[in-house]
C-alpha cells in the first residue's frame, strides 16, 4: 500500500504535522477518507481499484470458507488495527484473529490482536 502525507481535515492549527494517537482518532472520525497513523504522522491511504476490491472480497471469502468451524474470525479493511510498539494504526485489507477480538482499551474500532494481515498490492502500490 502506498501512503502519501496529506492535509487531514478538521484541524484546529493546519500548519501543525505530527499528532497524538488520540488527535488521530479525534480526525479520522469524521475524514471522508481514511488515514494510517504512523508514529505521529497522519498518512492518506490510496483509494482502491475494482481489480484490487475483487481480490480482497476472494481473499476474505476464501478464509471464511477455510476457516469455518474453527476459532478464527475474519475481518474486512473496516476495522483498525493498532500496533503499539510500532505507534502505528492501518486499515489492512483483511485480518484474521484467533478467538475474541482484543480491543484497544474501550475501542471498538482499533484492534489489537491480529493473526493475519493480508494486504492486496498492485504494481503501483507495492512499493
Amino acid at each position: 500500500m502506498v501512503i502519501t502525507q496529506t492535509n487531514p481535515p478538521n484541524l484546529p492549527d493546519a500548519t501543525k504535522t505530527r499528532f497524538t494517537p488520540d488527535e488521530y482518532r479525534a480526525i479520522e472520525e469524521t475524514a471522508e477518507e481514511r488515514h494510517e497513523y504512523c508514529n505521529a504522522e497522519i498518512l492518506a491511504i490510496s483509494g482502491g481499484s475494482h481489480a484490487h476490491s475483487r481480490i480482497a472480497v476472494d481473499i476474505t471469502t476464501f478464509l471464511n470458507v477455510a476457516l469455518r468451524d474453527t476459532n478464527f474470525q475474519t475481518y474486512n479493511g473496516d476495522l483498525r488495527i493498532w500496533i503499539p510498539s510500532f505507534n502505528h494504526g492501518t486499515y489492512p485489507d483483511v485480518l484474521v484473529i484467533d478467538g475474541e477480538p482484543e480491543f484497544n482499551g474501550d475501542r471498538t474500532d482499533e484492534i489489537l490482536n491480529p493473526l493475519l494481515i493480508v494486504e492486496v498490492l498492485s504494481p503501483s502500490t507495492e512499493g
